[in-house]
């Protein structure tokens, strides 16, 4: 117990862990200071903030209104009531259905089987300021809007109170019915993802997940803040795409040569892969406002009101976002072939570290690709049955905005993909093969009389 203590301790005096651990820590702290700075616009306008989220609750309400007839009357207790008349509050909540009065649904045999018709729910709301109130809806089920419910069925309801009086003195409430209850069937999901990883991957998938975990903070708290606050798009992702590879890696694998590479060929990768997508959405005058024309209007309307974000960039940085962890693969398993190769073999050079680099490059580029392009494929199933279904004209489809964006955003995310072999091949050759300012820094399963050859070869 003692040597082993010691041992770690040894461990942690190395200069290589104090380096990678102050990278980390610095560029966390980096990472941190730039979302708080993010706090404030980079640049005045004149709508009002407060303004701008009214109209948007506004239109989610008519759209939710107009799009189905879902509202149902409930009345509330005595003692509900505001100072202010005429005024409406909208909110999501969780909602338990505690019995069905009436079921006038039926299986409809020319749609699979789908529930339609309508229910009778007495429900009690379970969240929100709400909590505890009991109150009766009509539940409409659909081809379209299958939610059938049963006594004990957590739903997700959409409440909207009218703050007024109704005729009889007393507030109204409006439920409707929104969707089945899936949070805890999602955590569950999660938590089996984390202990499957863990319970394979050790201290390494421990290590993963706190990578996964970074990169969607990086995503969810710096970037989408950034983009608000009319940050440019596309450079913007990519100063973050490094900042999560760099941390990401140092948090796998510590500082070291393998790393290094790694960290380098996914740069060069995704930047490959943003510089194609730039040139293709150039050329096929495409920006990004066409595609997904829904949320492209609800964008457009949010920056009518005042919001900063710079549309025209979302596309490609998509496609940077989406291509990072392949890029990431990739490079990774190609550095640390030839870091391995090197470290069995300290006789081989650049040139035959590089050649088997790129041969062990190609058998991974052929998965990889087909990964990458059967994954945004899966995602426009749909689509391309209705494509085949109304038997689209070939000239229609080839032109369209559509396929023309899935397109350019497989492709380039495919070449980025492919070119970070080479570009990992060649950096990672270099480093192990010429580089005499980094073998201190080998990772620590490194085998010491071969990193003392390594530098004799030298």
């Amino acid at each position: 117990m003692k040597e082993r203590i010691q041992k770690q301790i040894k461990a942690l005096a190395q200069p290589k862990t104090w380096i990678a651990a102050a990278i980390v820590v610095l560029t966390v702290a980096a990472g941190v200071v730039f979302a708080l700075l993010l706090r404030r616009p980079i640049a005045k306008y004149n709508a009002d903030r407060e303004d701008a989220k009214q109209v948007y609750f506004s239109h989610l309400a008519l759209a939710a209104d107009s799009s189905r007839i879902l509202f149902e009357t409930g009345t509330l207790p005595e003692g509900y009531a505001d100072a202010e008349d005429g005024l409406q509050s909208v909110s999501y909540a969780y909602a338990t259905v505690l019995e069905v009065l009436e079921d006038d649904s039926h299986e409809d045999a020319q749609t699979e089987n789908i529930r339609v018709g309508s229910q009778r729910l007495l429900v009690e709301i379970t969240t929100g300021a709400f909590k505890g109130r009991r109150v009766e809806i009509t539940n409409y089920m659909s081809k379209l809007f299958d939610k059938h419910a049963e006594p004990g069925t957590s739903l997700l309801v959409y409440l909207l109170a009218t703050r007024k009086s109704a005729a009889d003195g007393s507030p109204s409430l409006s439920v409707s019915v929104m969707n089945y209850n899936r949070q805890w069937l999602l955590f569950g999901l999660v938590a089996i993802f984390l202990l499957v990883t863990v319970l394979v991957g050790g201290k390494v998938g421990f290590r993963s997940i706190l990578g996964l975990g970074l990169t969607l903070a990086a995503v969810v708290f710096i970037l989408v803040p950034a983009l608000l606050k009319g940050f440019y798009a596309i450079p913007f992702t990519l100063i973050l795409c490094v900042f999560v590879t760099v941390v990401c890696f140092l948090l796998l694998d510590g500082l070291s040569r393998k790393t290094l590479s790694a960290i380098l060929g996914t740069v060069a990768g995704f930047s490959v892969a943003c510089l194609f997508a730039m040139a293709a959405s150039r050329l096929a005058h495409l920006d990004g406002l066409e595609y997904n024309v829904a949320e492209t209007d609800t964008l457009i309307q949010a920056k009518f009101q005042g919001t900063l974000i710079n549309i025209r960039g979302l596309f490609v940085s998509g496609i940077i976002i989406s291509a990072l962890g392949a890029v990431m693969d990739v490079a990774m398993s190609i550095s640390s072939s030839i870091n391995e190769l090197k470290t069995v073999n300290p006789g081989m050079g650049f040139s035959a570290l590089f050649k088997s680099g790129m041969r062990i490059g190609r058998d991974a580029v052929g998965t990889m690709t087909n990964t990458l392009i059967l994954a945004f494929t899966g995602g426009a199933l749909v689509n391309l049955i209705l494509i085949k279904y109304y038997n689209w004209d070939m000239k229609a489809i080839l032109s369209g905005d559509y396929i023309t964006h899935e397109v350019i955003t497989g492709v380039s995310g495919s070449i980025g993909l492919i070119l970070a072999v080479p570009l990992t091949a060649l950096i990672a050759s270099a480093l192990c093969g010429r580089m005499q300012t980094l073998p201190e820094f080998d990772h620590p399963v490194a085998q010491k009389p071969a990193d003392k050859k390594c530098k004799q070869s030298r």
